[in-house]
């Protein structure tokens, strides 16, 4: 039998751990998955808001873009890349996860009201008070006064300005005028008789959304 030399040296050493270097690594780990968190997040809310205006390719354009660029971002703030591989994969997922979900959020309320400006709160001047104009089966009464012209209005909001709005009765276009402090339009139906139906239609515009409500008056 041979007997091993002594001086022999093993088949594998296994390398010694660095605690220092590996909590470092880690630390730094940390803070980018931290950095790239946020930068998806911004990333995402500005793609919504490109989107709302209707800008969606240029939102995937800056994604791409600052995934082009996402180590010199890291770097930029001065936070080491992660080296492994799968480490890297980690980050880059994350980056995409984040842009989407955030951009998501950015195109539903609050941050964003997809429905449009708001017509609500329809009333009629009548008998030296505003009152409102009540429903039934898709139906408006309006009560007349001794002139047959009734002065109404209706009360509107929106995250965003309001910009333009188009009254109409019967197809005719209504003169209106809009209190922006209170958020009352005011305007002046003149056809409605006690044996007839209007169709009073009015439209609003604000940041590319157009809404558009119609009412069937009668008396």
């Amino acid at each position: 039998m041979v007997n091993p030399k002594k001086n022999e040296e093993p088949i594998f050493e296994e390398p010694k751990f660095d605690k220092r270097e590996y909590l470092s690594y880690e630390r730094e780990r940390a803070k980018s998955i931290i950095l790239v968190f946020i930068t998806g997040a911004i990333v995402g809310l500005l793609s919504g808001y490109l989107e709302i205006f209707g800008y969606w390719y240029i939102a995937i354009l800056l994604i791409i873009a600052i995934m082009y660029l996402l180590g010199r971002i890291i770097k930029l703030f001065k936070i080491t890349m992660p080296k492994r591989t799968s480490h890297k994969f980690l980050i880059y997922a994350e980056l995409i996860l984040t842009w989407f979900v955030f951009w998501i959020i950015a195109l539903n309320p609050p941050l964003h009201v997809a429905s449009g400006p708001e017509v609500i709160d329809l009333s009629v001047y009548h008998s030296g008070a505003w009152k409102a104009v009540t429903e039934s089966n898709g139906r408006y009464d309006i009560p007349l006064n001794s002139s047959a012209v009734d002065e109404m209005r209706y009360f509107t909001e929106y995250k965003f300005s309001i910009t333009w709005i188009n009254i109409t009765e019967n197809g005719k276009a209504v003169l209106y005028h809009y209190n922006r402090t209170s958020g009352y339009v005011y305007f002046n139906v003149t056809g409605l008789s006690s044996e007839g139906l209007e169709t009073l239609t009015i439209s609003e515009y604000s940041t590319h959304v157009t809404t558009t409500k119609t009412f069937i008056l009668y008396s």
